[in-house]
């Protein structure tokens, strides 16, 4: 945040509140108010933060340096232009402007207009910061149709929505992020926010949970029967060491109608569930008492039963809906993903051996990977083709890439893990350093 401006956390009847003051201790009493009176869960307000965050950093930058009430709509295009800047320079920028431009509209812009409007309705900190009014246009500093899409729906009127959000980018097609399949930037997206907004075995089981579909193309409900005794280390051992297997083959004890289709896990995934389960679940299960506990991978943090195939959907699909995904789009796109990166890998392999590269050929192999149902007098066939393909440089180049995914993801949870031990070291160490100063007090008073 800006030197100008300060968000300080303060405790206060169970609740944490953020209030913001300026250089010289002066409370912003709009945005501190406006969190307070904001009725949402903490990653809402998160949101919130992140945009207050980033428009103290406009105002106070270069030639503005303006006070939070002189915003105008001539500012919110330059504000606009300033979080697209600031988005497409962050280290997770992935070259798409169109993303970046969806992220400022959802992450930054909308909530500031919605934060004007909550100031608007007061009636206390501007008359005429934010409205719409078509015959006086500059009657208001920043125009928006927000007050009235209100009133429309308080007499069961259908609003006009044209004016809500006027400068938000209209040219960023939104088909980029309505394809079926999850991007790679949306993948790493999805990972960053558990890695920041969980913790501890919710965390580590969300993102296996999300490493699982884009690795092997799991439905939710294979996902929430999965056991640990599955990927026993007796069982590793012989199918990777003895059996020299490239793949561990599970049937799911829960399938889509009832499908008993093996899904193959390679060995990365497979040890990064081994890990799992010797780290986290096995340290999860010391600490709760589960009941009558069946083995399987994947529990609720709260009730400490099963997650359902229901669980999963929900969850990822409050995290895509806080991460602005499109409505419909969540968890299972990464078993969209993994079909569309299969049906790829197995088209440059085909290429290289010279095999048939036909749609039908391809499609074949890839029904027993997406464990759909095919001709049992093909499965020969699919077989052998499928040894030949795993030992083209495209099969190899594809593998290495995503491990090399894995890897990342597994840093970043690394990296965040420490910087959460440090902070609770240097918070032990603050309440130390607090005995020791009461305990000196207490000896001056003495003697």
């Amino acid at each position: 945040m800006s030197s100008k401006i300060t968000e300080t956390k303060v405790r206060y009847d169970r609740q944490d509140h953020y209030v913001y003051q300026d250089i010289n201790g002066e409370v912003l009493w709009g945005p501190t108010d406006f969190l307070i009176d904001l009725d949402r869960d903490p990653k809402t307000k998160r949101t919130y933060r992140k945009a207050f965050r980033r428009l103290f950093k406009f105002l106070n930058s270069g030639k503005h340096r303006v006070n939070w009430l002189e915003m105008n709509d001539s500012r919110m295009k330059e504000f606009r232009l300033f979080c697209l800047n600031e988005t497409m320079s962050d280290s997770r920028y992935r070259g798409n402007e169109n993303i970046a431009k969806q992220t400022v509209n959802s992450d930054f812009l909308m909530p500031i207009y919605n934060f004007y409007h909550w100031v608007q309705k007061q009636g206390t900190y501007h008359p005429n910061i934010l409205g719409f009014d078509p015959a006086n246009k500059f009657s208001y500093q920043i125009t928006s149709s927000l007050l009235l899409k209100e009133i429309a729906v308080s007499r069961n009127e259908k609003p006009n929505n044209d004016s809500l959000y006027p400068e938000l980018f209209r040219d960023c097609d939104k088909r980029s992020r309505q394809k079926k399949d999850a991007s790679e930037y949306e993948l790493e997206e999805l990972n960053n926010y558990i890695i920041n907004e969980y913790d501890g075995y919710e965390r580590t089981s969300l993102l296996l949970i999300a490493q699982i579909m884009n690795e092997t193309g799991s439905r939710p409900i294979s996902v929430s029967s999965y056991k640990r005794l599955q990927f026993s280390d007796e069982i590793i051992t012989k199918e990777f060491d003895l059996n020299k297997q490239d793949y561990l083959s599970i049937v799911p004890k829960l399938a889509k109608q009832g499908n008993t289709m093996p899904i193959n896990f390679r060995l990365s995934t497979v040890l990064a569930i081994s890990h799992f389960i010797k780290n986290d679940l096995n340290e999860f299960l010391s600490n709760v008492d589960t009941g009558s506990y069946e083995g399987h991978l994947f529990l609720d943090p709260n009730s400490f039963k099963p997650l359902t195939a229901e669980n999963i959907s929900k969850i990822f699909s409050e995290i895509t809906t806080e991460l602005g995904w499109p409505k419909g789009k969540s968890i299972y796109s990464l078993r969209h993903k993994f079909a569309g990166n299969s049906l790829d890998k197995h088209l440059d392999a085909a290429i290289e051996l010279g095999f048939s590269a036909s749609e039908t050929a391809i499609a074949l192999q890839l029904e027993r990977e997406m464990t759909h149902r095919s001709s049992g007098s093909l499965e020969d066939y699919i077989s052998s083709r499928k040894r030949t393909m795993q030992k083209t440089e495209s099969f190899k180049k594809a593998l290495k890439i995503s491990e090399l995914e894995s890897d990342k993801t597994r840093l970043e949870l690394e990296k965040k893990k420490m910087i959460e031990i440090a902070e609770q070291k240097d918070s032990e160490n603050q309440k130390l350093l607090l005995e020791i100063e009461r305990l000196k007090a207490n000896l001056t008073q003495q003697s």
